[in-house]
C-alpha cells in the first residue's frame, strides 16, 4: 500500500482502504493486489502512450481498425464498449491528427465508416511495437511457470466476473 510521507507535523502513515465486511482476509488481499496492479498498469500505459502522442482509448481504436478497417462508427462504438458520442469525439480528435478518416457508407448513407489513413496504419504499427515492449518489460519478466499460472488464474477470475455480470 502507498504511504503518506512524513512531514514536520506528522509521521508517515500507510494508506489502506477500509476492511470489507463479510470478506475473508485472503480474498481482500487478492482484491487489493488486483486493484493496485490495474491502477499501476493504467498509469504506466497512459504515460507510455502519451509519449507517443496517443492514449489507451485511441490505441485500442487503432488496433480494432487495423483488423476491421472500414467498420461503421456504430459497430466501432459497440466493439469498444463505449457510448457513440464518446467514440464520435475520439474520432474527431483522431481525424484532426490525420490518423483516421470518416466517410458515409456506400450502401447506407445514414452510416459512417471509419478507415485508417497511411499515418494511422504507421502509428498502429508503432503502438503495436510499444505494446510488445511493455509486455516484455512487465509480464515477460515473470518466470514461465508463474505466467502460465497467472494466465490460468486470470481466466478463472474473468469467468467468475462474467457469470456475475450475466446475473445482473
Amino acid at each position: 500500500m502507498p504511504k503518506r510521507p512524513a512531514t514536520d507535523d506528522a509521521p508517515a502513515v500507510e494508506l489502506s482502504p477500509p476492511h470489507l465486511e463479510g470478506v475473508d482476509e485472503l480474498s481482500a488481499e487478492v482484491f487489493r493486489a488486483l486493484h493496485a496492479t490495474l491502477r499501476l498498469h493504467k498509469q504506466l500505459m497512459t504515460r507510455t502512450l502519451a509519449a507517443h502522442g496517443t492514449h489507451p482509448g485511441q490505441a485500442t481504436c487503432l488496433r480494432l481498425l487495423a483488423v476491421h478497417d472500414g467498420i461503421t462508427q456504430r459497430d466501432l462504438a459497440d466493439a469498444l464498449h463505449l457510448a457513440r458520442p464518446t467514440v464520435s469525439k475520439m474520432l474527431q480528435a483522431m481525424e484532426k491528427a490525420g490518423v483516421v478518416e470518416r466517410r458515409p457508407d456506400e450502401t447506407d448513407q445514414r452510416l459512417t465508416c471509419v478507415k485508417l489513413t497511411a499515418a494511422g496504419r504507421a502509428l498502429e504499427r508503432d503502438l503495436r511495437a510499444v505494446a510488445a515492449d511493455y509486455v516484455n518489460e512487465t509480464i515477460g519478466t515473470l518466470p514461465e511457470g508463474d505466467r502460465r499460472e497467472l494466465a490460468r488464474l486470470l481466466d478463472d477470475l474473468a469467468a467468475s466476473i462474467s457469470r456475475a455480470t450475466d446475473e445482473l
